[in-house]
């Protein structure tokens, strides 16, 4: 009578965890989702797992990618793992470069918002910090690209300066052999909407944390005939010094 009992308790105790799991998971979802630290901590006080994961990625990039300061910073001084998947294959760092906190990040929006890109640029911050996954490849457009290479193809100097404080590595190459100089040293794309001056200090910025001149991609081209080959002064001139 006393195994029949205990294996009744047990599959009762088994019967209710899961549901009880989702049901916290899912109010932590609607937490992110609202931009709430308050939520989100009773979410997770109530027993959520702050690296909590659906079929959208973890929640930290989901949250990463909409662009939603407040909940990045809440789960992840709750624990939440920032090298986990994210919805675009990468992860928490990643994300941020995508959807919409990446078209405000990278120059992208029809009507630029300061006050949204500084919250953009403050959710990279707070990921980069973990110093986990900064040189992570993900799938764009035609080939993959690290963050570090996205900021400086977009030339935005501030995001390049916060990847490599973080330690994110200026001679990570992609599928092509192109690093994150030799996205500096092009022409900047047609969508960027960053002062052109910038480009020169991310080229600035990327040697003086050892990006190598030297290094040839895919096309056997250098940074610095990449640069005349675009036909920017300032970026030559860079080059050129020692």
């Amino acid at each position: 009578m006393l195994k029949i009992a205990a294996a009744t308790t047990l599959f009762l105790a088994l019967a209710f965890a899961a549901p009880a799991a989702a049901q916290t998971t899912e109010a932590l979802q609607m937490a992110m989702l609202r931009n709430d630290p308050a939520a989100i901590d009773q979410a997770i006080r109530a027993g959520a797992n702050p690296s909590a994961t659906t079929e959208n990625g973890s929640l930290v990039a989901q949250a990463a990618m909409s662009g939603r300061v407040r909940a990045v910073r809440a789960l992840l001084a709750a624990g939440a793992d920032p090298a986990l998947p994210g919805p675009n294959g990468g992860n928490a760092l990643s994300s941020a470069f995508f959807a919409m906190n990446g078209t405000a990040l990278m120059g992208r929006d029809d009507e630029p918002n300061p006050a949204r890109r500084a919250e953009a640029v403050e959710v990279v911050r707070l990921i980069a910090a973990r110093k986990v996954g900064l040189d992570v490849l993900v799938r764009v457009a035609l080939t993959n690209m690290t963050p570090l290479m996205q900021a400086s193809q977009a030339g935005a100097l501030d995001v390049v300066q916060i990847l490599l404080d973080a330690g994110a590595n200026p001679n990570a190459a992609n599928a092509g052999g192109y690093t994150a100089l030799d996205y500096a040293a092009d022409a900047p794309p047609r969508w960027s909407t960053f002062p052109a001056a910038q480009r020169a200090e991310i080229v600035r910025a990327l040697l003086a944390k050892g990006a190598r001149r030297d290094h040839l991609g895919a096309d056997k081209v250098t940074a610095l005939e990449r640069a005349r080959r675009a036909g920017d002064p300032a970026v030559i001139a860079v080059l050129q010094a020692r």
